[in-house]
């Protein structure tokens, strides 16, 4: 186990969640887990599952936050040690695919709460595969309901709106999710214009008594 001073990790993500490449320099190493000085990785939170790729060769397997600190997980027990500088990239196919369904997720609630009204979200979870969100309602989700919202989602997305992520100075580190005008707090990585979505797939699911999950996929060409 090697040591160095506690340190916050520069969130690299923030400002630019395109990033793939960048070099960091190693902070702490505790068997497999690594501490480095800035990080384009995203840490699981928010919904958002933990980026995965390598720093200096090694696998990262997952990305986890720890109080101040953003702890990449390993595969196996590293060779490098404290103060060693690294090239560092993670995994894009992957973190595209994620950031395209988080922001499309965005839109289907947005169109799901006009149909439906503001129906309570109990929770959600972005992979790379799909987003799952769940909402406290009893019965079952109407399906024209559900296909109309569907239509209403891929109709915005194909028109191609951008997307922004706003801070507000007097609410220093809340991020704001905004697209025409649809504004949601979060605080995970997206892309950049609606039109890198493609078309989705919405799919119903019960998950619990009192709970309808809709599941978000990517149509692929």
């Amino acid at each position: 186990m090697s040591a160095g001073a506690p340190s916050d990790t520069v969130k690299l993500y923030d400002d630019d969640p395109y990033l793939q490449k960048f070099q960091a320099r190693v902070l702490r190493v505790d068997g497999c887990q690594v501490d480095i000085d800035r990080t384009a990785f995203y840490p699981e939170g928010g919904g958002q599952v933990g980026d995965t790729g390598f720093i200096g060769g090694v696998r990262v397997v997952d990305t986890k936050k720890k109080d101040s600190k953003i702890l990449h997980i390993l595969e196996s027990t590293p060779s490098f040690s404290v103060g060693d500088k690294l090239e560092c990239e993670i995994d894009w196919e992957r973190r595209y695919n994620i950031m395209r369904l988080h922001s499309a997720a965005h839109i289907m609630e947005h169109f799901l709460w006009k149909r439906l009204g503001k129906i309570e979200r109990l929770g959600s979870y972005v992979d790379e595969k799909k987003d799952r969100a769940d909402y406290a309602y009893e019965g079952r989700l109407p399906a024209g309901e559900l296909k109309m919202v569907e239509e209403d989602t891929n109709k915005f997305l194909a028109d191609g709106h951008k997307i922004q992520i706003l801070t507000e100075p007097e609410r220093p580190g809340i991020r704001i999710w905004q697209c025409g005008d649809i504004r949601m707090l979060c605080g995970g990585t997206h892309i950049r214009n609606t039109k890198e979505i493609g078309a989705v797939k919405l799919k119903r699911k019960n998950p619990g008594r009192g709970v309808e999950r809709v599941e978000t996929s990517l149509c692929e060409k």
